[in-house]
């Protein structure tokens, strides 16, 4: 028979691992439309969640047997152990991705698969009868894991370095890939891990089934609030600008056919390229179409009736290509904002000029500045 403790510890163990799998299972499952058909780019890492919550299961003996002081000892392990390295994992996988850095990968990567064959060792030990952590294996094997501890909160510490120096760039505005940066979402992310760290170390640390059993249940709830965090996407750009960002460039003209072929029909005349020009100039700055933030090659030749193509031949030719004849308009259209409104705030200016966001402004600036 368990006593009441012990039965405490297990229903908060069991609880604990059922919304583990809820949110692997909803990450693993549900992505809006349309952001699914991007879901690499709309909720990075979100493979390296599911293997995290998934991880967990191995905690699951502990719930049938929450008497067994083995079992116990492999749920603080999980704790001590699992908190720093997993949090890392997901900290750099999402925000690494977000700021194109990947020099994380290789150290925590190796940090993961020790932790993992750590936690492993130890489950082998509680499962087989008569295998303890005894004697002088247990001493190496405990010194072993407490190096390891020291290296994940250290890989831990150094996500958090990542997400505030990300964050002081975004202040200073000058960062170096600012167009969609998920400001409040990375300084809730701040606040998650290190309330999940603080409470799996200080159960741990107390060690009683009581502590753990309370601990538990509080992890249970953050995850709770960390799956609705990350239901909804954080990134700034639309579907619609993303698919003209990864749109294939339009094929170089392939050799001159034989006689006997069909005239290739991207060859425009002098005639019919001014024309189109002369269309393009009237919708873009006479109508002002550059104020319009979401404005994209696709949407552009829609409004002038012509195959993009052809628009976007003639602006490679002519005006130097769709982003920056775009760019430069709004560009030259916030300079004049800022010489007639002198005391327009600048964050309106950017905003009147048909930039998405600060971030976007400084970067086409930039870019165009070279």
């Amino acid at each position: 028979m368990f006593t009441l403790q012990e039965h405490l510890f297990s229903l908060s163990l069991a609880i604990y691992l059922a919304v583990s799998i809820t949110v692997a299972v909803v990450r693993w499952g549900h992505k809006c439309e349309p952001y699914a058909r991007y879901a690499d780019y709309y909720y990075p890492g979100w493979k390296s969640i599911i293997f995290c919550y998934l991880s967990n299961l191995i905690l699951f003996p502990a719930v049938l047997f929450p008497g067994n002081s083995d079992y116990v000892l492999l749920v603080r392990m999980m704790l001590i152990l699992g908190s720093p390295a997993l949090c890392a994992l997901m900290l750099f996988s999402y925000f690494g991705t977000v700021l194109n850095v990947y020099w994380w990968r290789r150290p925590v990567y190796a940090l993961v698969v020790t932790f993992l064959i750590v936690v492993l060792v130890a489950l082998v030990i509680a499962i087989i009868p008569g295998l303890h952590l005894y004697g002088f294996f247990g001493r190496c094997y405990f010194a072993l894991a407490g190096t390891l501890a020291l290296f994940y909160f250290l890989s831990f510490f150094m996500a958090l370095r990542l997400i505030v120096r990300a964050l002081k760039n975004q202040a200073r505005e000058n960062y170096s890939n600012p167009k969609d940066f998920p400001v409040k979402f990375a300084q809730a992310s701040l606040i998650l891990p290190v309330f999940h760290m603080a409470i799996s170390w200080t159960s741990t640390f107390i060690g009683s089934l009581t502590a753990l059993s309370i601990g538990l249940l509080l992890l249970s709830v953050q995850s709770v609030f960390f799956l609705l965090g990350i239901l909804s996407p954080h990134r700034s750009l639309s579907v619609e600008q993303l698919e003209a960002q990864r749109a294939p460039l339009p094929e170089p003209a392939p050799a001159p056919e034989p006689p006997t072929a069909q005239p290739e029909v991207t060859i425009l005349s002098a005639a019919r390229k001014k024309e189109l020009l002369k269309a393009i100039r009237k919708c873009v700055e006479g109508d002002k179409a550059y104020l319009d933030s979401h404005l994209t090659l696709a949407s552009l030749a829609q409004r002038i009736g012509v195959n993009r193509t052809y628009v976007s031949l003639v602006m490679s030719d002519c005006l130097g290509g769709f982003f920056v004849y775009v760019n430069r308009c709004r560009l030259a259209h916030a300079a004049q904002l800022k010489v007639e409104q002198p005391d327009l705030p600048m964050g309106e200016v950017i905003a009147d000029s048909g930039f998405g966001s600060r971030q976007s402004y400084y970067n086409v600036r930039r870019q165009l500045s070279k």
